[in-house]
């Protein structure tokens, strides 16, 4: 089905996918946001591996690229689908760097298997539905 987003502009329907995609980043910024916010009201005296600010400053440049990609992908930008693709490799990335070098608890010992199990699906999913023939097909018709 052909619907109008913008003057001038004909674009195809959304398939569920990206919609699908869209609210799982946009998810992920919220989560992102809500560390940023919580990062800058830690209290003084809890015992952190790294400086208060690394944590609002990480929550919010993760949160705000979530957003971008979010929009990006909801409206059918031709940018986004790189965007997300290319962010979801980096975050993992630096995921693992942070809590490898940083983490220093027993929690994080315990717990990278899980970890790490569940970056590879989010990351596959991510990956599998970018690259899905009628996802592709839509950024392409939408190509500003």
């Amino acid at each position: 089905m052909i619907t109008a987003s913008e003057p001038g502009r004909v674009a195809r329907r959304r398939p569920r996918l990206v919609t699908w995609l869209s609210l799982g980043v946009l998810i992920f910024s919220a989560i992102h946001l809500i560390r940023m916010a919580l990062g800058l009201r830690l209290p003084p005296d809890l015992p952190l591996t790294v400086p208060p600010a690394y944590i609002a400053l990480n929550g919010g440049l993760s949160g705000l690229a979530g957003l971008a990609a979010t929009y990006g992908l909801w409206r059918g930008r031709d940018w986004a689908i790189h965007l997300a693709r290319w962010g979801g490799l980096l975050y993992a990335v630096w995921y693992w760097l942070d809590r490898s070098l940083l983490a220093r608890s027993d929690y994080a010992r315990l717990t990278w298997p899980l970890g790490a199990a569940l970056t590879a699906l989010a990351l596959g999913a991510l990956l599998w539905a970018l690259s899905r023939d009628h996802v592709r097909r839509y950024f392409r018709e939408n190509a500003s």
